[in-house]
């Protein structure tokens, strides 16, 4: 929300600085100018029937209200840090970039027996760190013990090699890779296949004299 403010500001004094120059300068043709504007705008809002006039004014009404609603809300809203503090630090102040901890947390939950890949997310609240973990196991791997590992995992990466607090227990996302639907080093046999292992073999050829 900051780039935005520095354009908006930047785009105003652009604007501003031209039109208070002129008007200072020359303010009779600038009032003239927008005394006829107006009265153009009014001679036309004039023509409208009321009902339409209420309607548009409306419609313009809350378009502008949405927008000026949306930037109050962008204004407020604090920005996710980018850095979280180090609470077990000694002699100064140290914070770990969000991303650093997320990449450590994905390097620690793939060296997991089981585990293919697994994604982190990692985000800060007054609480502390909270961890959600998208994980691709593989095939027939114990669920509720593979889970147990990678929490454990979790919470020893955050709350003891890195020194932080987690605000509540981490999430985990399991998503076991299928079995294959044909056994590797096993031969599709097909119907084919089987019709010639049952056709009777023909021996050899016996020549019978006259």
């Amino acid at each position: 929300m900051n780039a935005v403010n520095r354009v908006l500001v930047v785009v105003l004094l652009v604007i501003a600085i031209p039109l208070c120059t002129i008007l200072l300068v020359l303010p009779m043709p600038v009032l003239g100018a927008v005394e006829g504007q107006l009265a153009a705008l009014v001679g036309f809002l004039d023509i409208l029937q009321p009902l339409v006039r209420v309607a548009l004014g409306i419609l313009l009404a809350l378009a502008l209200d949405a927008i000026f609603v949306l930037l109050i809300v962008l204004e407020v809203r604090r920005p996710r840090p980018k850095a979280i503090r180090v609470r077990q630090a000694a002699g100064g102040e140290v914070q770990i970039v969000v991303t650093s901890i997320a990449d450590r947390l994905e390097y620690e939950t793939n060296l997991l027996a089981g585990v293919l890949r697994s994604k982190a997310k990692v985000s800060a609240k007054r609480g502390g760190v909270v961890v959600e973990l998208d994980v691709e196991t593989a095939a027939g791997v114990n669920v509720p013990e593979k889970a147990g590992q990678i929490v454990e995992a979790a919470q020893q990466v955050v709350e003891e090699k890195m020194g932080l607090k987690l605000a509540r227990p981490p999430k985990v996302n399991l998503r076991a890779v299928p079995y294959p639907t044909t056994p590797k080093g096993r031969p599709s046999t097909s119907r084919e296949d089987w019709s010639e292992k049952a056709r009777p073999q023909a021996g050899p050829e016996v020549d019978q004299g006259d």
